[in-house]
């Protein structure tokens, strides 16, 4: 293994790990804390989902690495967590569910900045594995939320711990030997359980490198090769003067509750269907949608039998952006799906890709045109709804996890939602989010009836 390459991803991650509270950036701590809010409220909304529902027949939830299979399969289950496109992921999901699951200390133990700071550390490190890694990590077919959150959930629960550099460096390179993850199971259960294996691997990486285990430096390195496919790679770069992930390029919130990879396609037909001319009949139209280069290739149901698949589907979704113009939560059941209404639109969408070699999906547009009886209208869309450049409010936040609340059953008030985001950072963490973890545990359990 190329020594430069090895030292070079240690140097990254122990300038990354080297960041305590008191010295992060404000700004990055308040995203830190949106960013808890948004994934919370998905895991409240996939806690009765079948994915959980499995994951909680299968797990022991006593135990913290059972409690972490759960949660982080619930925090995916609705594809509605954040997302970051410096290492094609959802950087959040595994994080939160593993620090959430591995939280044993007294609540006034533990600062609520240093929870956020650990966040913080924890995405930062996946995220620039990721980056370090390319989009090619992705195009191999591996779903890096996966492969690059045991890691990152590792990095986040060593730090909250205080670890030792050894152990510290131990559970990183144990994590690494446990990444999983494929993009062939997407519209299936197991992508969700995918965020699950991840938090749960990354709290027995922590246990064992506590326990003593041992493990090479070499693995991460090894891990980068091995998850390129011999790719070879320059030695990854980061210093104290980086931003933040978290803040540039920034966490996109999503809007929608499908693959991020549809939200612009969705975006750019509600805004042409508001603009849409009077008067026009209920025919179905012709939309055609281009994509960047590789844009389509998590969208593999074009013809989706479930709420789940339609969520990895281009016609699916165009479809219901345009008939119903509210794409949410109940656009993805499998009732939804199956309504013979949407056919006759569905065959009428056609979908391509840009030739041409890659672009960053975080900043390539999508293009969608519409056709009508007599009319014609194109809209390019540069931004994702939710990212930094069209971002969700505070009250856009609240509303989101109203909505993941009703629909996972759980009764949480918004005003100890809203409470969250205006808490003083120097208080210590609030005994709400072990309520909440035992709900969302709880539920689970009970949906399975």
């Amino acid at each position: 293994m190329d020594a430069k390459v090895n030292t070079g991803f240690w140097s990254l991650a122990e300038t990354i790990h080297a960041q305590r509270a008191p010295a992060i950036a404000p700004a990055a701590m308040e995203h830190a804390r949106r960013a808890w809010l948004d994934t919370l409220a998905c895991m409240v909304g996939g806690a009765g989902e079948p994915a959980a529902r499995a994951a909680a027949r299968a797990a022991d939830t006593a135990g913290a690495e059972h409690r972490a299979l759960v949660l982080g399969t619930a925090s995916h289950a609705l594809d509605y967590d954040d997302v970051c496109m410096l290492a094609t992921c959802h950087p959040s999901a595994p994080v939160v569910s593993a620090l959430l699951a591995g939280i044993d200390h007294a609540p006034e133990e533990i600062a609520l900045a240093d929870l956020l700071a650990a966040h913080l550390v924890g995405t930062e490190t996946m995220l620039r594995l990721g980056a370090w890694l390319g989009f090619g990590h992705y195009a191999l077919g591996f779903h890096a939320t996966g492969t690059l959150g045991a890691v990152g959930a590792a990095a986040a629960c060593a730090h909250l711990l205080r670890l030792p550099l050894a152990q510290w460096h131990a559970a990183l390179s144990i994590a690494a030997s446990s990444a999983c993850g494929l993009r062939a199971n997407f519209g299936t259960d197991t992508k969700p359980l995918h965020v699950g294996f991840a938090a749960s691997s990354a709290l027995r990486a922590v246990a064992l490198a506590r326990a003593g285990a041992t493990a090479s430096d070499d693995a991460l390195a090894a891990f980068a090769h091995a998850f390129t496919g011999g790719a070879r790679l320059d030695p990854p770069l980061r210093d104290a003067s980086t931003p933040w992930a978290v803040m540039a390029p920034g966490f996109e919130t999503k809007r929608y509750p499908s693959c991020y990879l549809t939200h612009r396609m969705i975006a750019g037909i509600q805004r042409l269907r508001e603009r849409r001319p009077p008067l026009t009949d209920d025919a179905p139209v012709s939309i055609d949608v281009l994509f960047p280069p590789g844009g389509t290739a998590p969208l593999k149901h074009p013809q989706p039998r479930t709420g789940l698949q339609a969520k990895f589907s281009a016609p699916y979704c165009a479809a219901v952006a345009w008939m119903d113009g509210h794409v949410g939560l109940g656009s993805f059941s499998d009732a939804a799906v199956q309504r013979p209404a949407l056919r006759p639109q569905m065959a009428r969408i056609r979908v391509k890709e840009r030739t041409g070699p890659h672009e960053p999906l975080e900043t390539a547009p999508v293009q969608v045109t519409i056709t009508g009886c007599g009319w014609s209208d194109t809209m390019a869309v540069d931004w994702a709804p939710g990212s930094p450049q069209d971002p969700v409010t505070d009250e856009d936040l609240l509303a989101k996890w109203q909505d993941c609340a009703t629909h996972g059953q759980i009764t949480v008030p918004p005003a100890v939602a809203a409470s969250w985001l205006a808490a003083d950072l120097g208080q210590p963490m609030d005994s709400w989010l072990y309520s909440l973890r035992k709900a969302i545990l709880e539920r689970s359990t009970e949906a399975d009836g």
